[in-house]
Formats: structure tokens, C-alpha cells, sequence
């Protein structure tokens, strides 16, 4: 086999005596063959050539067969009785099949970044490296990162994509913190790296330097990198000089809420989408453009809230201006008149607390929950900024207001008492 890869087109002289010389067949099955290397650099190179080595295992022995790569240490350790270190297996963020360009409704606030997006999945690597999408919360910017990872695994199923949110990143590198070596390597065996909600690793700085590393790594093997923020990387108070230079490398491109047009063909694609059998005058669907379309998720919500109360009442076929008027004024959703103070006055509510209380110095665990979570809803539902929220809470620092929200962020996620809790809070604000 080895005079084959030699005397073939693919690899050149030079790289056969560096990387593929050394190489031995460690183990042929009647489907798989495991070749062994001498070290990391070795098997990162080798894992560029799988496929080649398959189709040459397969021609010569006549059978198909797929090439898999070992580091010859870990083999001894395992012939030696002695079992190898268990490495981090990254997983990452579900990747929701349901999220695809195809769906992703094009219009003057998204075209560019859409576009960027699209372009990157079909040559992953070789432009716009890192690709840089920032914009409020709600405007689909997570939507392009399932696109993009949807696109590419099905173009090239044997890519490697891994997506998952900047907190995930930081939780991985607390709970790694001891074997650091093994969570660099296996995040930079990924093809395709697609990080949201980078702002996430601010103040965090093993995390920066965990995360320096493997972008490094990445790039530098020409792997597509495609991160997303709430804000352009030169705004991101707080994050080392070095990463906002490399996150500005590549293509930075700005998402915005979308203009009348292009809610109201969100609204109808939805309506399409999930085959909602129902009636609902177009005077209704201009109501919720015109109204909700700061944030998408203000527009399905609202359309899903409109459904929901539909069902309960005795018209269970038409969605009628004079209807959702009535639903939307007696629920009370309308996010335009949604204030700080409202968060303030659900959450003081929630906790029995006074306005001193929640604005103040206090480290009383009751009250710094409180005032978490009330920073938190601020940031989730006004989308303000760290400093505004830091305002309205007693002068506090935005790394202050950030960090309270991605710690509520993480509970919300691993601990359901706690979801809960928020979403009572959210109850008394919203649905009131």
C-alpha cells in the first residue's frame, strides 16, 4: 500500500517521508483498517488523506474498507494492559435538522450575512475565515449557524462540525480543567467550528486562552471558523486584544431586525411550515409585523399566542382583526410598552423585596438571585445593553451584568427547579 500512496498523484515526496513512512497497519478488519502514527502532528496530517487511504485500501484488497487513525501510544498503552486517558468526545449543540437555508427567510436586514453564510458552507475554509455575524437577540443569527452546520453535514458527512454555545466552550473547560490537553485536542479536530454567543468568554481567562489555541489550530489547517455575537468584535468590552484581532480577520457581517416586508413573510412561512390549518386574515399578519418585529421570536410567539387562545375560545376556525386585538390587548404582550421597571416591580413581587433591596449592595443570596435573574430578563426580553442594564441597577459595571446573565443562562440550562423559578417571574410580567 505504501508504494501505491508513493507512486500516486496525491501525496508528494517530501510529505510521504515526513508523515506516511513512519505510518504501519496496526490492525485490517473486513472492513476497517487502523493505521498507527508517531504523534499528534502526524495524525492531524494523516486525517487528510482518510479518504485517499480508504480508496486505495479498498482497490488493492478488492472489498470496501474505511482508514481510521491511531496514535501508536495510545495502541501500546492498550497492548500493555495499561488503559489510555479517556479524551473529551465534544458534542456540542444539537444540530435541529429544521433549521436550513431553505427556510431562512431572505430580506435587506439579513441578505448579507445570509449570504456569507451560504458561501462559507459550500467552501469551508477557503474564504471568509473566520466568518463574524453580530446582531440583537432574536434575529436569527443562531438560525444561520443550524443552517450552516445542516448544509455542510449533509454535503460532506464526513466533516467534522461541531456547534455549540461560547458558555458550553467555558463549561468544558472547567470540567476539563484537569487533562486541558486532550479538550484542545479534540475541539481542534473539528472541520467545521461554529461558535454562538462568543461575548460569552469575556473575563474568562483560561477559556480566552483555551479558545486563542484552538482558533489557531483551525485556521491554520484551514478549517471553517463561523462565530456569532451580539455585537461587533471591537465592541466587546472586555475581550483580549488578541481575539478581537483574529475575530476581525476574516468577514465581519451585521444582522438586523427585519423591515415590515420581510416579518410578514417570516409570519407566512411559518404558517406554511407547520401547516397551520387555520384561517387568519392578512390585516392580523400586518398587525404583528407592524408590531412584534424586533425580534422573531416576537413574531412566532405572537402568532403561536394568537393560535393557543384561539383554540380555547368557541371560533375555532378564523383569526379575525377584532380577535387578535382582543387577545393581544387582554394578554397584555405588547414588548413596546415592556419596561425595566415592569422586570423590577415582577421580581421584587417574586421575592418580597424592596427597591433598595434590589438596586443595592446586598450580597444576601435570596437578593443577588433576585437581582440576576431581573438582569437577566432585562437583557432577554428589552435587549439592552450591558452598560444600560448596569445603569438601572445601582451603577454596576457591565462585566458585572454580564457575567449575572450567563450564570442565570447556564442554571436555566442544567438546573429545572431553576427554569422554573425564571419562568414564573417571566409569568407575572408577561401574562399579566
Amino acid at each position: 500500500m505504501l508504494e501505491i500512496v508513493r507512486n500516486g498523484d496525491i501525496v508528494d515526496d517530501i510529505v510521504f517521508d515526513t508523515y506516511f513512512e513512519d505510518s504501519k497497519i496496526y490492525s485490517l478488519t473486513d472492513s476497517v483498517c487502523t493505521v498507527i502514527v508517531q504523534s499528534f502532528i502526524h495524525e492531524q496530517v494523516l486525517r487528510e488523506y482518510l479518504t485517499y487511504l480508504s480508496s486505495i485500501l479498498s482497490e488493492v484488497l478488492n472489498v470496501p474498507i474505511t482508514c481510521q487513525i491511531a496514535l501508536k501510544s495510545d495502541v501500546e498503552k492498550v497492548f500493555s494492559g495499561e488503559q489510555p486517558v479517556k479524551e473529551f468526545s465534544p458534542t456540542g449543540i444539537y444540530i435541529n435538522p429544521d433549521y436550513t437555508f431553505d427556510n431562512f427567510v431572505v430580506g435587506q436586514s439579513n441578505a448579507e450575512p445570509h449570504a456569507a453564510a451560504l458561501a462559507v458552507s459550500c467552501n469551508p475554509g477557503r474564504f471568509y475565515n473566520p466568518l463574524f455575524i453580530y446582531g440583537a437577540t432574536g434575529l436569527g443569527k443562531t438560525h444561520l449557524l443550524q443552517s450552516i452546520a445542516n448544509y455542510i453535514s449533509n454535503k460532506n458527512p464526513e466533516f467534522s462540525v461541531l456547534l455549540m454555545t461560547a458558555s458550553d466552550f467555558v463549561d468544558g473547560v472547567v470540567k476539563y480543567q484537569s487533562n486541558l490537553d486532550y479538550y484542545k485536542k479534540a475541539l481542534s479536530k473539528a472541520d467545521v467550528f461554529l461558535i454562538d454567543d462568543v461575548q460569552f468568554l469575556v473575563d474568562k481567562k483560561k477559556s480566552e486562552e483555551i479558545f486563542f489555541y484552538v482558533f489557531n489550530e483551525l485556521v491554520d489547517r484551514k478549517k471553517q471558523i463561523v462565530l456569532t455575537s451580539d455585537c461587533d468584535a471591537r465592541e466587546i468590552k472586555g475581550l483580549e486584544d488578541r481575539l478581537v484581532s483574529r475575530f476581525s480577520g476574516g468577514l465581519t457581517v451585521s444582522i438586523s431586525a427585519p423591515e415590515f416586508e420581510t416579518a410578514v413573510r417570516i409570519i407566512k412561512s411559518k404558517i406554511e411550515r407547520e401547516a397551520i390549518g387555520l384561517d387568519i386574515d392578512d390585516k392580523v399578519i400586518d398587525l404583528i409585523a407592524a408590531n412584534y418585529s424586533s425580534d422573531i421570536r416576537q413574531l412566532e410567539g405572537t402568532l403561536n399566542r394568537l393560535i393557543f387562545n384561539l383554540v380555547d375560545s368557541d371560533d375555532n376556525e378564523t383569526i379575525d382583526l377584532n380577535f387578535a386585538l382582543s387577545v393581544l390587548k387582554e394578554k397584555n404582550h405588547n414588548y413596546k410598552e415592556l419596561t425595566v421597571k415592569a422586570i423590577k416591580d415582577a421580581i421584587r413581587e417574586k421575592y418580597g423585596l424592596s427597591r433598595g433591596q434590589l438596586e443595592g449592595k446586598s450580597r444576601m443570596n435570596k437578593i443577588v438571585q433576585a437581582r440576576h435573574i431581573a438582569m437577566y430578563l432585562c437583557r432577554k426580553h428589552l435587549d439592552l445593553t450591558f452598560d444600560a442594564i448596569g445603569e438601572a441597577f445601582g451603577k454596576r459595571d457591565h462585566s458585572t451584568v454580564m457575567s449575572a446573565c450567563d450564570r442565570i443562562e447556564r442554571l436555566i440550562k442544567t438546573d429545572k427547579a431553576y427554569k422554573i423559578a425564571v419562568n414564573q417571574v417571566e409569568d407575572l410580567f408577561i401574562n399579566n
